[in-house]
């Protein structure tokens, strides 16, 4: 900072100190004045007091006739006088220099604004070098991307398409795969169709309807694949029920829990071998129930479910239903329950 600013910076620092030396601002102390009497100078102020001094006319007011009362009185309003006189000769020089102070605030702040628009105008010059070689390294950054960013293109460009590419070759490799996949499940689903065991199922009445007398019926199980039935089950089942019943009501009562499973076998059928039951119907028939068979308002079922495995280990289930024909003393099949998988 300049020498100049400093002592001007000083100057205003010290002009308190040099105030007070040039004009005492220190504070008058109040003369020994009797408080009513200061009280009734106060009241009237300085001029009617000068006035009342001065002219020694007689006022009206009987307050200001007590100055006159006795010369202690009078010296004591001449006092006061003079103590307001320089109380406010005091603020004067006081108002004076706040207001040199002002002038001398602003003259500073003057000067500092023309230093700092010089420190300004030089810092311009260093900012505008600065400037200009930042804009040449710019240009130096812009030329070096524009050639990464070629280069960049150029890469991308052949990396597409080398991507293009490998998608090509995965996707003939995948069709290949699954062509493969699909020759392999068609000949595996060929073999299993050609070599899997298949159980057929048929039966037949052994005996004629008679009151009093069981029924009598014998199934037939039949292997008619290649290879044999493993783990055969087979349950048959019979009953008589209302012709206006379908055969799957039939059906869930001869399987239903409350009745008894005495008709079932276990085993193995080998390609090409036939097995057997025969059973009777659970009572004797009663005449009514003849009358119902004959009149075809009851009809006779019986069903036959068989569950089995193949040489593949996969299960297998052939189903059966027919009804017995009064007139013709044979089973029918049913419209449903005659399927196999």
């Amino acid at each position: 900072m300049p020498n100049w600013i400093i002592r001007i910076v000083k100057l205003i620092r010290d002009l308190p100190n040099r105030a007070r030396r040039i004009w005492p601002l220190r504070k008058p102390q109040k003369a020994d004045i009797p408080p009513e009497l200061r009280a009734i100078c106060e009241r009237y102020g300085e001029d009617v007091i000068g006035l009342t001094l001065a002219s020694g006319h007689t006022p009206r007011a009987s307050e200001l006739r007590t100055i006159y009362a006795t010369d202690e009185t009078v010296e004591h309003a001449r006092t006061w006088l003079t103590e307001r006189t320089r109380s406010r000769q005091r603020r004067d020089r006081i108002t004076f220099s706040l207001e040199i102070v002002v002038v001398l605030l602003i003259g500073g702040e003057i000067v500092l604004g023309l230093w700092q628009e010089h420190l300004q105008s030089r810092n311009f010059e260093k900012q505008q070098q600065v400037l200009t070689n930042l804009q040449n390294s710019s240009a130096a950054t812009a030329k070096t991307l524009t050639s990464l960013q070629s280069a960049t293109e150029s890469m991308n460009t052949t990396l597409q398409m080398q991507l293009e590419a490998v998608k090509k070759s995965e996707a003939q490799a995948e069709r290949s795969a699954k062509a493969g996949e699909a020759s392999a499940s068609v000949a595996a689903l060929s073999l299993h169709i050609s070599e899997r065991a298949y159980v057929d199922v048929d039966a037949g009445v052994t005996s004629t309807p008679e009151v009093g007398e069981r029924l009598g019926f014998q199934a037939y199980f039949t292997s008619v694949g290649r290879t044999p039935a493993l783990d055969v089950v087979a349950r048959v089942r019979s009953g008589l029920d209302p012709a206006s019943d379908t055969a799957e009501h039939a059906h869930s009562g001869a399987f239903g829990p409350s009745v008894p499973i005495p008709y079932t076998s276990k085993g193995t059928i080998s390609a090409g071998g036939k097995v057997q039951t025969t059973w009777q119907s659970a009572a004797p028939l009663s005449q009514a129930e003849l009358d119902g068979l004959a009149s075809h308002r009851m009809r006779f079922y019986v069903f036959a479910d068989v569950t089995y495995k193949d040489e593949f280990n996969r299960p297998h289930q052939t189903n059966f239903c027919a009804f017995l024909d009064p007139p013709t003393n044979t089973l029918l099949r049913c419209g449903s329950l005659n399927d196999a998988n």
